[in-house]
């Protein structure tokens, strides 16, 4: 990946582009197009009948109340997203590593996601800039985090991750594939991280919590179908939206839209997590 960029720094953007679609279609979005199979198993837990029309019924829901609080609220909606990823991403990392108290899952999660976004605040903030106004509570707060050096953050992750014996060879992965992701821009650093560790580890924590037979490659496959429909929905709303929109505010819409599934995402996801 470095020497790509070395050979063609002009064309950086690009290559961290594909890499992020690349990740959504591989991983990304896959291990959120089986939801459906985590519900259906938690339904049968709880000795509920599970029905798939029912579960796509709330799943929208919960996008389409979230993506009106965007509309009226941006800022605490933004505000809301970062604390979703960061916990989400906590609890499944914190998952791996076998560490289970909400609180150091949090921790971790805020520190993770800071590592991915501080190292690119010029990036970040013209970001922001787009998507809430600059005199906006959220955006001084966030504005001042930018602040504090990205090191402290690597090393909390380090400290705060650091397992068991039988898992520190992942660790140790873990923690060089952060500093890999610093590497790279924004779009790129946390591309690499989300659909590089994040996707592969939510795979197997669903293989896992559904007692799957199947193979990695296995689930992949069944997550076909929702993997399509979403990219159909994505094309659908890129092929709509006036270009002038994706002109000026490309990058926060990819952004609303990555929230808007988080939040049911996450909520499903919570059902493996939970599960002592």
């Amino acid at each position: 990946m470095k020497m790509l960029l070395f050979l063609f720094p002009q064309k950086q953007l690009i290559i961290e582009i594909l890499i992020l679609f690349s990740g959504l279609i591989f991983t990304g979005i896959p291990h959120g197009a089986i939801d459906h199979l985590v519900a259906k198993q938690a339904s049968v837990a709880k000795k509920n009948k599970f029905i798939l029309v029912h579960f796509i019924y709330r799943y929208m829901l919960f996008m389409l109340v979230y993506g009106c609080a965007w509309w009226f609220l941006p800022g605490l909606s933004l505000c809301f997203f970062i604390f979703l990823t960061a916990f989400h991403f906590g609890a499944t990392d914190m998952n791996y590593f076998r560490k289970k108290n909400k609180y150091l899952i949090f921790l971790f999660g805020l520190t993770l996601t800071a590592w991915l976004l501080l190292p690119h605040q010029v990036e970040l903030i013209n970001w922001l800039q787009l998507i809430i106004p600059k005199n906006d509570p959220v955006f001084v707060i966030l504005y001042f985090l930018f602040k504090i050096p990205s090191i402290l953050f690597i090393l909390s992750a380090g400290f705060l991750s650091f397992p068991e014996s039988s898992k520190r060879p992942d660790w140790v992965l873990f923690i060089l594939l952060l500093l890999l992701s610093n590497k790279l821009g924004l779009i790129g650093g946390f591309a690499f991280y989300f659909s590089g560790w994040h996707g592969w580890q939510a795979f197997n924590d669903i293989k896992t919590y559904i007692d799957s037979e199947n193979t990695i490659a296995q689930l992949w496959k069944k997550a076909i179908p929702f993997t399509l429909l979403s990219m159909i929905g994505l094309i659908i709303i890129y092929v709509v939206t006036p270009d002038s929109v994706w002109e000026n505010l490309g990058a926060p819409a990819l952004i609303i839209m990555i929230s808007l599934l988080t939040l049911p995402h996450m909520q499903v996801m919570q059902n493996v997590y939970n599960n002592d």
